[in-house]
């Protein structure tokens, strides 16, 4: 009887170590799966930034060539005309812009 239960403990230990094996096998898949998941998700964003960088320096070179255009058809008259209609319709911000020009200069003049 001592050979028969040496035996089954044996087989029990056997099975448990089996269904560990088996457990971390599962776990390292799983993980594996989530490790590329994550490499994936992070590919994704990359990508997102950057389209969205280069539609903001499309954005940007498309202003200064719409400023760059505007400044070749039009006299300094005209420029002056547009900025005093473009102060009068907006006064705060162009206080504010006044504010945070003088502001500079007061700066650049210090040092």
């Amino acid at each position: 009887m001592a050979v028969t239960t040496q035996q089954e403990a044996g087989r029990a230990a056997s099975g448990v170590m089996n269904t560990a094996k088996d457990i971390a096998g599962k776990v390292g898949d799983e993980v594996k799966n989530a490790a590329s998941q994550v490499g994936q998700m992070a590919s994704d964003a990359a990508s997102f930034v950057g389209k969205k960088a280069e539609g903001a320096t499309s954005a940007v070179t498309d202003t200064v060539k719409t400023g760059a255009r505007y400044m070749q058809e039009h006299n300094m008259s005209d420029m002056a005309g547009d900025l005093g209609d473009l102060i009068k319709r907006n006064p705060i911000p162009a206080i504010l812009v006044a504010l945070g020009l003088g502001f500079l200069c007061a700066r650049a003049m210090r040092s």
